[in-house]
């Protein structure tokens, strides 16, 4: 249950994330940059891990449930994907390689995005890269791209005919998509920033890459989202 979204310059990329929860899930640990991996990412408290990080040298992961691959399980089965990008952090070399090696029958389906050190607007390959429990396949990344555990096709449409009326297909700009990851309607479920009576969209983040790395992480501290606390992170 997230959105992402994000738009390429001449000198890097802009990354933009909704996260999207269940009610009765912990509140997320703020973003901090850890000196050992070398990144900036928040933390659930629950599986100890992270959805969403970038590394001193531009490389970001962006990590969402595959819910239309989602496997009934006991208890205990499956370890947190939480952990997938904190082990694929603290590996150098291929993505997907390291990917392969991981115990991904550990892991319940999930969608893994991953933008490279040196994307930017001439530079534009990104990597999207699907676990649906049995195999782990490469698609290609639309410059939107939504999940939700509850009538997916639905959602999707809503979500998808929201970013066509908002953001230019051809020069998306920062304040279209800051605009595109606020925008409700009627029915909460539809809506990008998502309200439903089990869940709602727990916080937004956006991350800046350039000569420069920022994560701005705006954690929405009640649901009607009338407070909310914005941390800043930067690596240089």
């Amino acid at each position: 249950m997230c959105t992402l979204s994000y738009r390429l310059t001449e000198s890097g990329y802009e990354l933009f994330f909704n996260r999207d929860e269940q009610r009765s899930r912990a509140q997320a640990i703020l973003p901090h940059i850890d000196s050992m991996l070398n990144a900036i990412y928040p933390v659930d408290p629950i599986g100890q891990g992270t959805w969403l990080a970038v590394h001193q040298s531009g490389l970001c992961f962006a990590l969402l449930n595959y819910y239309q691959a989602q496997k009934k399980a006991l208890p205990g089965e499956f370890v947190s994907r939480g952990e997938i990008i904190l082990k694929l952090l603290a590996r150098q070399g291929n993505v997907i390689d390291n990917l392969k090696k991981l115990p991904l029958s550990n892991y319940q389906p999930f969608q893994l995005c991953v933008f490279p050190a040196d994307l930017n607007a001439t530079n534009n390959q990104l990597l999207f890269l699907q676990w649906d429990g049995q195999r782990l396949t490469e698609q290609s990344l639309p410059t939107f791209f939504t999940s939700s555990s509850v009538d997916y096709p639905q959602v999707y449409q809503a979500r998808k005919s929201a970013f066509e009326q908002i953001v230019s297909f051809v020069e998306p700009t920062t304040e279209q998509l800051l605009c595109f990851h606020q925008y409700q309607q009627s029915e909460g479920k539809l809506s990008v920033k998502m309200s439903r009576e089990d869940a709602h969209t727990v916080s937004f983040s956006h991350i800046i890459v350039n000569d420069k790395i920022s994560f701005d992480y705006i954690d929405y501290l009640d649901d009607k989202h009338h407070h909310c606390f914005l941390n800043r992170c930067e690596l240089t």
